[in-house]
């Protein structure tokens, strides 16, 4: 089983996933209820980090209009801090870099499965949180 599929698996008793094609691509997932819709056309590093993104709304989230971005921005970070904790746990992270002189984002997007950008803005979040140098 890939991580993807773990992932569902995790939550499968608590969440129903739904794969559309149809879902705009500005809007790669998005959840309503207890439903994560997921754009089924979505590269696989690109979709695990949009599913744990929306599992994140599911966990961390009071139940509103999340699209509503300069109101729920708060709302927003935490889906994705929780997103970064899941994908990307810090002692991974840290021991991945106690291996290497020093890492490119590919090499992190790479290592656990999810996009360049993802690997980045996790990297960061750690630091902000002082909890990486």
């Amino acid at each position: 089983m890939n991580a993807f599929e773990k992932l569902l698996a995790e939550f499968d008793n608590e969440l129903t996933f739904v794969f559309d094609k149809n879902i705009p691509d500005k809007l790669p997932g998005l959840i309503c209820d207890k439903t994560i819709y997921l754009n089924k056309d979505l590269p696989f590093d690109k979709a695990i980090c949009v599913l744990s993104e929306e599992i994140g709304h599911y966990k961390t989230s009071t139940p509103k209009d999340i699209t509503d971005y300069k109101e729920n921005g708060k709302e927003e970070r935490k889906a994705r801090n929780w997103g970064y904790k899941k994908l990307v746990p810090i002692e991974k992270l840290k021991n991945f870099f106690v291996k290497k002189e020093s890492v490119m984002p590919y090499e992190l997007a790479e290592e656990f499965g999810i996009t360049e950008e993802f690997a980045e803005e996790a990297v960061q979040m750690y630091k902000i949180k002082g909890e990486l140098d």
